[in-house]
């Protein structure tokens, strides 16, 4: 995992994928220790299985979808993208 933490929604995807039933979404601590919910909504450990794709999950880059918006927009210059991207992204 990386130093941001896992990408919880591609380590999801990468668990079913896997054949690792995951019904009430995932969270993570701090220190990148990923969790699922019990039905009362308490953390609780993933299910068997798990463990090898955690390990293996390679985070990859949550992409704000307004930037792709923008990227398409052929009526502005590569200048002025570049400056509503950076209000995006700080």
């Amino acid at each position: 995992m990386s130093q941001t933490g896992p990408n919880l929604k591609q380590l999801e995807e990468e668990l079913v994928a896997a054949g690792v039933t995951i019904t009430r979404g995932l969270g993570y601590t701090e220190t990148d220790n990923v969790f699922t919910y019990s039905e009362n909504g308490e953390p609780t450990d993933l299910p068997d299985g798990s463990d090898t794709v955690v390990e293996a999950h390679d985070p990859q880059p949550i992409v704000d979808p307004r930037i792709a918006v923008i990227e398409d927009m052929e009526s502005l210059s590569d200048a002025d993208k570049a400056a509503l991207i950076g209000l995006i992204v700080g």
